[in-house]
Formats: C-alpha cells, structure tokens, sequence
C-alpha cells in the first residue's frame, strides 16, 4: 500500500511540474503577441494615419478559432474617441482599423 501512495504522489507531482511548464510557455507566447501586436499596431497607425495609438484594452481570439488580435484604444489629442485595429498574430499585419469617419480619412492615400 505505501508503494501505490508513493507512485501516485509521484505521478502527482509530475502532472503538477508539467501542468506549470505548459503554463509558462502559454504565458511566454501570449507576451510575445502582445508585445508584436502593440508595436506592429502603433507603428500602421503611425506610417498610415501619422498619429501616436494609445492602447488602452486588447482581446486575443484564441489560434483555434483565429489568429486575431482586437487593439483598442485612441489617438494622442483625441482620448475621448475610440479607435480599434484588428491585428492577425499569425501573419504579423494589421487587418484592419476602425474609428471615427474623420480619421479614418486622414489615411495618407500614397502608401501600399
């Protein structure tokens, strides 16, 4: 009997210690596309819009489902009027970006 509890605390602890590694990895990929995502963001709304993007909120969808990353947030002066940029984490491009009409059509027209 004390064979059975010494080989289940060991399996035990195993399944803890593998449990955590998957955890630190999960959490080490999830920085790593926030971090991308933030940068790539910031950097569209800059080169496209030539405004500063302030984060405020994010939402990853989940790889199973898609490769999304939604950004909120605003543009420097402007704190009071939401902007949203969809951001696919697979690819590392921005998607698409939302807001008001007004900035939406300041989009410089000469860049690809």
């Amino acid at each position: 009997m004390k064979k059975i509890l010494i080989l289940l605390g060991i399996f035990l602890v195993v399944i803890f210690i593998v449990n955590g590694a998957f955890r630190y990895k999960y959490n080490l990929e999830r920085k790593a596309i926030i971090e991308a995502g933030t940068k790539i963001s910031q950097e569209h709304i800059k080169e496209h819009f030539d405004s500063d993007f302030i984060i405020t909120d994010y939402d990853i969808i989940d790889s199973s489902i898609s490769s999304t990353m939604y950004l909120d947030g605003y543009i420097k002066g402007h704190k009071d009027v939401k902007i949203s940029v969809k951001y696919d984490y697979k690819n590392k491009e921005v998607r698409g970006v939302g807001g008001p009409k007004w900035f939406l059509n300041s989009e410089k027209k000469d860049i690809p």
